[in-house]
């Protein structure tokens, strides 16, 4: 049977050889957060990579931070396949005929369930005491963290806003877990699979939380195609998913994942979905608009909406570069926005965790504690006036001062941008360390708010050296600074939103700043922008963020002092 099976891939890779799809394409292979992005990045990039190179072509995962992103990319033909729950899978499959391709079989079965889950310590044992609590959701398509308790209420004649004291959506399964384990909300809806995964890897945050409640079995989230895909390539990606198992290097990769193999699956196996769908959309109490606030609190008392940016220049410039992309905000969603300036970079951070600001414009960094805290997910990042979506840090010095590498800064004195600033403090003592040079090696070092403070005093001879972004070096480089040292590319920042705002008013405003460069208005908001953004936004997902993640987890071992306190992102 293996022969079989091996003599007719080979048969099929040959009849392929010279048909369209694999001509110096790309295989597209999408993931929506059913499992933390974090997660989604490491697992699931291996099974792009497999398919890739079974398909003897380059393959590219494209994560993003909703469902409903994948799905659109799915609809409109820029994905070859996906990786989605199965309640968008019943969604797709109506509206634009999205295909069922394979499912993984976990456990024997090719089921999973809705766990409705508290913290361990909750004397709440039932979903009726539940009401009047705060609860999480994943996200607004996904079938056992939204739909099934969605559905569990409407059958009662119970609307979410009228169960639930508040509720908000984490955009991953595993955050939802960690929110409860840290009581930031009552209860959670998750996928019985992830949850199970995260108890059998004993995750800390699983061993907190408890199960009060377990669905009935629906299919299991599925391996989906476009309707359009080229048939010689459908019949090829099922046969590798297949035959995955079979393969050592496939195996592991499912092992893994705890997946014992891709399997066939009736698409009945998702008709208990569509029935409670059917419920729903025939419920006049069901479901309430996903533009319901989940708390208010992101919203002012007149309904303002709070859009942050983190102070890298002094307020004055601040509105003059942002104040327009408010604006435009406010004209493009319909809704009333106001530019909210903290006085540092923490404070934005906990303002858009705690909800005081909907919206905020973040560097990587700051990002990356907004997630952990907060489990802020990104919408949108930047574009540079270049049209790239990285941006670089630079180390200056006086033009005139005779300093032309790193390696002369020490017991000089050195100039840093805010301590959370990606580029003016993080990369730039990175770049120090790696000509070895520490901190104890300079003569003295000063954190500076904002970005134009350190070249002003370098400018003014007051520091020998400092550390800005490439952008605002740019603007000095005329009045005396000169650049001796440039960093790799770092990720533009993203714009990240509050867990509690509401979907629909996120939809709008990722449409809006995705829209930004295509017309002539958005053009001119992007011109009064920091160079950094002034090609406009693309959509974002946490795995954009995965490298710098890495690279900062991993500073207490790799400074080589054995300084840095272990904290993770």
């Amino acid at each position: 049977m293996a022969l079989c099976r091996a003599v007719a891939w080979v048969i099929l890779l040959l009849l392929m050889s010279d048909g369209p799809a694999l001509a110096g394409q790309t295989l597209r292979a999408g993931v929506a957060s059913m499992i933390t992005p974090v997660s989604a990045v490491k697992y699931y990039q291996q099974v792009v990579d497999y398919l890739g190179q079974k398909l003897g072509m380059p393959a590219e995962m494209i994560h993003r931070t909703t469902y409903d992103e994948i799905d659109v990319m799915l609809e409109e033909g820029k994905l070859d396949l996906a990786f989605i729950c199965s309640s968008p899978y019943v969604l797709d499959q109506n509206k634009f005929g999205a295909e069922l391709l394979v499912a993984p079989q976990v456990g024997g079965s090719t089921f999973y369930h809705s766990n409705i889950i508290v913290h361990k310590d909750s004397r709440t044992e039932t979903v009726e005491q539940l009401r009047g609590k705060s609860f999480v959701f994943v996200d607004p398509k996904s079938n056992t963290g939204r739909l099934y308790p969605a559905y569990l209420l409407a059958k009662r004649q119970e609307s979410l806003e009228g169960f639930f004291n508040s509720f908000l959506y984490s955009y991953s399964h595993n955050k939802s877990v960690e929110m409860v384990a840290k009581s930031r909300v009552d209860g959670a809806a998750v996928d019985s699979i992830v949850y199970d995964f995260m108890v059998a890897t004993d995750s800390p945050y699983a061993a907190q939380t408890k199960v009060i409640h377990r669905s009935p079995p629906f299919g299991i989230p599925p391996v989906v195609v476009p309707p359009g895909i080229e048939p010689k390539m459908k019949v090829a990606l099922r046969e590798i998913f297949l035959a995955m198992h079979g393969d050592p290097l496939g195996k592991a990769i499912l092992e893994q994942m705890r997946i014992e193999r891709f399997v066939e699956v009736p698409d009945s196996n998702y008709d208990p979905i569509r029935a409670m769908a059917t419920f729903l959309d025939n419920n006049t109490i069901a479901l309430a608009t996903e533009g319901t606030p989940a708390t208010g609190s992101s919203r002012g008392d007149d309904g303002t909406i709070s859009f942050g940016v983190l102070p890298r220049d002094n307020p004055v410039t601040t509105y003059g570069q942002y104040q327009p992309l408010v604006d435009y905000l406010s004209k493009s969603t319909g809704q009333k926005f106001e530019l909210r300036l903290e006085k540092n970079y923490q404070d934005v951070v906990a303002s858009l965790g705690e909800g005081r600001i909907a919206f905020a414009l973040l560097g990587p960094l700051t990002y990356l504690d907004a997630y952990k805290r907060f489990a802020a997910p990104p919408i949108a990042r930047a574009k540079t006036s270049r049209g790239e979506t990285f941006f670089r840090t630079v180390i200056v010095v006086d033009a005139g001062g005779g300093i032309e590498e790193i390696s002369q800064l020490v017991d000089k004195k050195f100039a840093f941008g805010a301590l959370w600033s990606t580029s003016a403090n993080l990369i730039p003592r990175y770049m120090l360390a790696w000509a070895g040079i520490h901190l104890e090696n300079l003569r003295e070092y000063r954190n500076y708010g904002y970005n134009d403070t350190v070249a002003k005093k370098i400018i003014s001879k007051e520091f020998d050296a400092g550390a800005i972004s490439l952008s605002t070096a740019e603007r000095y480089l005329p009045h005396g600074l000169k650049i001796i040292a440039t960093s790799d590319p770092i990720p533009t920042g993203p714009v990240a939103v509050s867990p509690k705002a509401p979907y629909l008013l996120v939809k709008k405003v990722q449409q809006a700043l995705l829209a930004l460069s295509e017309h002539e208005e958005g053009r001119k908001v992007l011109a009064k922008l920091d160079p950094d953004l002034q090609g406009g936004f693309v959509a974002a997902s946490d795995a954009d963020y995965a490298e710098i993640r890495r690279m900062i987890n991993e500073v207490p071992a790799t400074c080589g002092k054995a300084c840095h306190p272990k904290i993770s992102f």
